[in-house]
């Protein structure tokens, strides 16, 4: 009987695998060094069994993840709050030196206030009951706290369209608004806005750019049903060339906390 696959384990069952094949492990030989059998990582490496805590813990010893992998067990615990597309992205900020993010059409989900990531929530999954809204909105909002504590460089650059036109309210994003100004101010991010013009290099999906320890870096597309990681070095140069590009061509951040202060304070006072 073919056991069911079990959809939050899929990326972390993957993710096994490729660190087992770069050891070049058989499925047995890890079994052995992590004190279950072969068949139990194949259930591993499926996703139609999760691993228990011990289990990973011992995996991390013989990979040397660093902690990676036992992120990934967690977020996919939990992963009825986090899409299974995210979760990979989500492991890699947590060990980001350097987080470098260009959103188009909405304000990043790192800085986004509760009420603001209440109303995208509600829009994109209006089947979704109160308290599974109230979970989603504590697990995207309280990444950036947790960020922080590490001082990594977080820099954005934002399309005009995003700090112009309001979601929810004028009231919401109004402390939407504030609340990227206060981040600013703090130290804690570097922000700029991208002039809306006829030709300019933001013309392209969402993105953002990680730099990891030991040189390495990752960059993770966005699209209509999730994101792409790319860690090919000349695709990382060509993308650290573009993010570039936009901080050259956007508002200075003085400029830009300057103007979205003047957005604020029209959106007040409506």
């Amino acid at each position: 009987m073919t056991k069911k696959t079990l959809s939050q384990w899929v990326s972390f069952g993957e993710e096994v695998r490729s660190r087992r094949s770069e050891l070049g492990l058989s499925q047995s030989e890890l079994g052995k060094k992590i004190q279950v059998s072969g068949a139990m990582v194949g259930h591993i490496e499926r996703a139609t069994r999760p691993p228990s805590r011990a289990q990973v813990d011992k995996m991390e010893e013989v990979f040397a993840t660093d902690g990676d992998l036992l992120r990934r067990w967690k977020y996919a615990l939990k992963s009825h709050t986090v899409p299974d597309w995210f979760q990979n992205s989500l492991a890699t900020e947590e060990r980001a030196q350097s987080v470098f993010q260009y959103q188009p059409i909405l304000i990043p989900g790192l800085l986004q206030t509760k009420q603001y990531a209440e109303v995208l929530i509600r829009a994109w999954q209006p089947a979704a009951d109160d308290d599974k809204v109230a979970e989603m909105v504590e697990t995207r909002t309280k990444r950036l706290p947790a960020l922080l504590r590490r001082r990594p460089t977080l820099w954005f650059v934002v399309d005009e369209v995003v700090v112009t036109r309001s979601v929810g309210s004028s009231a919401i994003m109004a402390e939407q608004l504030k609340h990227v100004s206060d981040m600013v101010a703090s130290g804690g991010i570097r922000f700029q806005v991208l002039p809306q013009r006829p030709l300019h290099p933001g013309i392209c999906p969402p993105f953002r750019l990680m730099e990891l320890p030991a040189g390495k870096s990752a960059v993770f597309v966005e699209h209509a049903l999730g994101d792409e990681a790319r860690s090919d070095v000349q695709e990382i140069s060509q993308m650290r060339r573009l993010f570039g590009a936009m901080q050259a061509d956007a508002l200075s951040p003085a400029e830009t906390t300057n103007y979205i202060r003047s957005i604020r304070k029209g959106l007040e006072a409506a």
